[in-house]
């Protein structure tokens, strides 16, 4: 656990000097638009670490995907979590996931403690956008994580966080059409085997 993957392609390389900024809300201020650059009662995050690549085991979780949210989501274990960079924020971020060596789908997911249930246990829980016959607990689920949707914060109700989580995934699907994003869905890490080994990654 915790090798770094890295890779020799000189186009990836050049990625390591770019600093994805995004402006983002404090979860006491106003409402701020991301693309506006305004720093009233904002926090600019340099996400440097993105985008992050990491592959591990799926585990059970809390059990309230789809049970609660009807949004199933699968947990990595706590030695992926443990091994996030610390500009990596708690948060939502979106990005592509595959499930063994199955087919490479959209996702979002929610990093941090989850201020609804009060989570004591910071998690990584993914969202893949797909129906899938059957849960995969046990497999292994390989994400790159390539940009940020908003932090994390506390709802009132059960429907307003439901209602922030499919709001997510549209502004998800969206961004992910972009052809900064497309590309990464064809990256290298897509193409390794699974079978061997449990990695957890870094930018490139």
């Amino acid at each position: 656990m915790g090798e770094k993957l890295l890779y020799d392609d000189d186009e990836y390389k050049k990625e390591e000097s770019r600093i994805s900024r995004v402006t983002v809300r404090t979860s006491t201020g106003p409402q701020t638009d991301r693309t506006s650059g305004s720093l009233d009662h904002c926090k600019r995050v340099d996400m440097r670490s993105l985008p992050y690549f990491c592959r591990g085991q799926v585990v059970r979780g809390f059990g309230r995907g789809s049970k609660d949210l009807g949004i199933p989501t699968a947990n990595f274990p706590e030695s992926v979590v443990d091994n996030l960079p610390a500009d990596i924020s708690t948060g939502i971020y979106y990005g592509w996931a595959r499930v063994d060596n199955g087919d490479i789908h959209k996702m979002v997911m929610s990093i941090g403690w989850n201020p609804y249930y009060k989570n004591t246990k910071k998690s990584m829980e993914t969202h893949v956008i797909h129906k899938f016959k059957e849960d995969f607990y046990g497999k292994i689920l390989s994400v790159a994580m390539v940009g940020y949707i908003r932090p994390e914060r506390g709802f009132k109700s059960l429907d307003e966080l439901i209602a922030a989580i499919h709001s997510d995934i549209e502004e998800a699907k969206t961004k992910l059409d972009l052809p900064e994003h497309l590309k990464l869905k064809e990256h290298h890490f897509f193409k390794t085997s699974t079978a061997n080994q449990i990695l957890n990654g870094h930018r490139l």
